[in-house]
């Protein structure tokens, strides 16, 4: 893939990252555990993870933070998102390596870090401890992680992703 199709394809996905972010934020869904959710601009730094790379994945991941922070949030909204975006990256990343095209499992491990990342950022800089809450999240980490694999992987298998034109780093 040419270079500056990459960088249009990086900013259709970081685009795509933000939006899902900012529709979570609009729709909360009812959930009984506050906290919660479904993760869906995840499945954009998945679906980036497989279809470009880990460069390209990290880079879409940081813009959608930095996009977020600046209108949606605050410093603290900065820090919780950071702790548990960086921390989901590296593992989904060290998953990818190990499972190879297991998505559905790559991205569940993805969303159980993630609520611990933020669960660990949560306890430093609030000075408490909230990992009581930890069975809560990783429960909301897999189901989440398991939705965001499912409509990856299938996105991935779809025709114009999988007739073998693209350039994807497996």
């Amino acid at each position: 893939m040419k270079m500056s199709r990459r960088v249009a394809v990086m900013g259709l996905l970081l685009t795509t990252a933000f939006i899902l972010s900012w529709l979570e934020m609009l729709l909360s869904l009812p959930v009984p555990v506050p906290g919660i959710k479904i993760g869906l601009a995840n499945a954009a730094v998945l679906f980036t993870l497989y279809y470009l790379g880990s460069a390209e994945a990290l880079a879409v991941l940081a813009g959608r933070l930095v996009l977020n922070a600046l209108l949606f949030g605050n410093v603290s909204s900065l820090i919780f998102s950071a702790a548990g975006g960086i921390l989901s990256y590296l593992v989904m990343c060290l998953a990818k390596r190990t499972a190879g095209n297991h998505i559905m499992g790559v991205s569940i491990l993805g969303g159980v870090f993630h609520n611990i990342g933020q669960l660990a950022a949560a306890s430093v800089v609030l000075a408490t401890s909230f990992w009581w809450y930890l069975p809560y999240l990783i429960l909301g980490g897999i189901a989440a992680g398991a939705l965001n694999g499912l409509v990856t992987g299938r996105i991935l298998k779809s025709r114009p992703f999988s007739d073998g034109k693209t350039n994807r780093k497996q």
